[in-house]
């Protein structure tokens, strides 16, 4: 397993080793408030029992059975765990993370697909190095087919723990196969899904299984006000200590924004929109047009050692949830870059 970095705003987070085994094998999904026995703990994975649940494909193709193409992904948000899944002409909208092998090959890659004919449903990919083509270094606005597995990014997993995924079966030795279709750009890939406040707050209270616009491109119509620049649903926390991290900021509605690849990562070479760090040196943060980002889940694991120990978040004997809440896990928009986030501070453009 390798160590994802993660920068917080003063000190540095490792976040948890990314698990080749594919989900967890019990259901937070069917209460967006799940009880504290909810779910998996420990190392989760999606097989089921003894049996090899791929092999019989759970009577569930999502890309050519009952439920046809159209709601594919909302066919396969609802299938049981370690279901076979493909779906099929999806296109990639974002990247979440991506790395190219040691050996200079093959490639690992989380990202989001969404469903052309049903625009409000996506779902997040895990390709692991191994997975098919192992060389296949997924892009925006490539259309392809997938064929993998039901489950969750394993419950200890910092920011994306319990969301939703196609991943592989590793376990019974079964891999995430992918076949592009298209290899066209960005400008081929679905457009975001026009969304208010209201439209996103109905949202946080439904389910994954049924959650309207998750795991697909939002934009969240202006104007915006940057409100809370320290929620207490995105504070870091540690064993040793509350922390004084937080992985985002609020805007108007009480919209959690989740600011990874947009906040300043001091000595990386980077230049990027830190709004929290403008709002909390005195700055009044607007967002005229709105924000645009992937609507998707957001957890926390607690780390070991208040930002001493980078490898103590994550570790497979914690588990997540939302900071100040009975929360197993929340929803956030997650911008994907700096065009994403068109904002101002004291009415002036920023950066």
């Amino acid at each position: 397993m390798e160590l994802r970095k993660k920068l917080g705003a003063a000190a540095l987070l490792a976040a948890a080793a990314m698990a080749t085994a594919a989900g967890c094998g019990g259901r937070d999904d069917d209460n967006p408030t799940p009880t504290p026995d909810a779910g998996c703990t420990g190392v989760c994975s999606t097989d089921a029992g003894t049996n090899d649940a791929g092999t019989t494909d759970a009577g569930m193709d999502a890309g050519t059975g009952d439920a046809g193409t159209q709601n594919q992904i909302a066919a396969a948000r609802k299938a049981p765990f370690n279901t076979k899944v493909t779906l099929r002409d999806v296109v990639i909208t974002d990247v979440d993370y991506e790395k190219l092998g040691n050996d200079g090959v093959q490639w690992r890659s989380f990202f989001w697909v969404t469903d052309p004919a049903a625009p409000k449903e996506g779902l997040y990919i895990t390709k692991f190095y191994t997975d098919l083509p192992d060389t296949y270094h997924p892009q925006p606005g490539n259309t392809i087919d997938v064929e993998g597995y039901f489950g969750t990014e394993p419950n200890y997993q910092p920011f994306s723990g319990r969301r939703h995924h196609l991943a592989n079966d590793f376990k019974n030795g079964k891999t995430l196969n992918i076949t592009v279709k298209s290899d066209a750009g960005v400008d081929a890939r679905p457009p975001a899904n026009e969304v208010t406040a209201e439209d996103l707050v109905a949202s946080l209270a439904a389910p994954q299984s049924s959650a309207p616009y998750l795991g697909t491109r939002v934009h969240l119509a202006g104007p915006l006000t940057l409100t809370n620049p320290q929620p207490s649903q995105l504070q870091r926390l540690d064993d040793a200590d509350a922390g004084t991290i937080y992985y985002g900021f609020e805007v108007t509605g009480g919209i959690l924004v989740f600011h990874d690849k947009t906040r300043d990562r001091s000595g990386d070479g980077g230049t990027r929109c830190d709004y929290q760090m403008a709002a909390l040196d005195g700055g009044a943060v607007t967002f005229p047009n709105g924000i645009s980002g992937v609507w998707d889940t957001y957890t926390f694991a607690g780390c070991e050692d208040g930002g001493t120990d980078i490898t103590g978040c994550g570790k497979n004997d914690k588990d997540s949830g939302v900071p100040g809440t009975d929360q197993r896990y929340t929803y956030t928009i997650i911008p994907q870059d700096c065009t994403d986030l068109p904002g101002e501070v004291d009415g002036a453009a920023f950066p």
